[in-house]
């Protein structure tokens, strides 16, 4: 894989470009919402106790922090996999990012709002039958398996249909993190949301420190990523079977929460 270096005069002024974007939609809505929006919540009784009670609360805890802390040391590794290349143009990359996450992304939100008009639990359902598409995405691109295919037919075809493959799974991963954003909507209010997700960015922080600081992916693929392209020992690695069946957890705890605390049921 080829190793690509940013350059601040490159990085620099995206990310001040991206931070006025950002500031600009924050003072577009601080300004153009209601007064009604500007005033302070009411106060809840049993506020944190109640959070405490809903399991699909501690359920989303639980996910923010086994997603980070197995998967978020590597994180750089893994987006690095989609321009690295050496074999494509960087117009050939910006057009199969636009085919999925345009084109493609956009008729899938558009199936969905179909759907959820006659099954609001749709995509929520949907979403825990994905099982773990960012544990796939990052295992093909971390550990090299994505590298080099043989069968796609040569060099080129395989950089494309490599990173087409890695593209479908991000697609696939956005999907099921909006399902899991409808789970929350379904089951609480939208001010026990907003604190779960709050509370769920502190604890996917510190998952993330503590990931690099000593997670077994910290500085390297590591046993949670084994190249099983090269070999299958790595099946024999027990970190694989534990970061994968913690993500599988996710789905199966999900499921049995989302069903019991779910407002209107079918």
């Amino acid at each position: 894989m080829q190793v690509v270096l940013a350059k601040p005069a490159v990085v620099t002024p995206i990310g001040m470009g991206i931070g006025v974007v950002m500031w600009t939609v924050g003072f577009l809505l601080f300004t153009g919402l209601p007064p009604y929006y500007h005033q302070s919540p009411g106060a809840v009784p049993s506020f944190f106790y109640s959070i405490l009670r809903r399991k699909i609360v501690l359920w989303t805890f639980m996910m923010v922090i086994l997603q980070n802390f197995f998967m978020s040391a590597p994180y750089g590794r893994n987006w690095l996999y989609l321009w690295s290349s050496q074999h494509t143009q960087d117009w050939q990359i910006a057009l199969i990012i636009f085919v999925f996450f345009v084109v493609l992304w956009a008729a899938s939100l558009y199936c969905f709002s179909v759907l959820s008009k006659s099954h609001s639990w749709m995509l929520p359902v949907f979403a825990i039958g994905l099982g773990a598409p960012r544990w796939c995405q990052m295992l093909w691109s971390v550990s090299g398996m994505g590298s080099y295919l043989p069968w796609a037919g040569g060099p080129v075809a395989s950089a494309i249909v490599g990173r087409g493959l890695w593209l479908w799974l991000g697609v696939v991963d956005n999907l099921q993190g909006v399902g899991y954003g409808m789970m929350l909507l379904h089951t609480l209010t939208r001010f026990h949301v907003t604190f779960t997700l709050m509370a769920a960015q502190v604890l996917g922080s510190l998952a993330t420190i503590c990931a690099r600081a000593f997670a077994p992916d910290r500085l390297g693929p590591g046993d949670v990523f084994p190249n099983l392209a090269m070999s299958l020992s790595g099946l024999g690695k027990p970190w694989f079977w534990i970061a994968l069946i913690c993500q599988l957890s996710i789905n199966v705890v999900a499921i049995k929460f989302f069903r019991k605390e779910q407002l209107s049921k079918p």
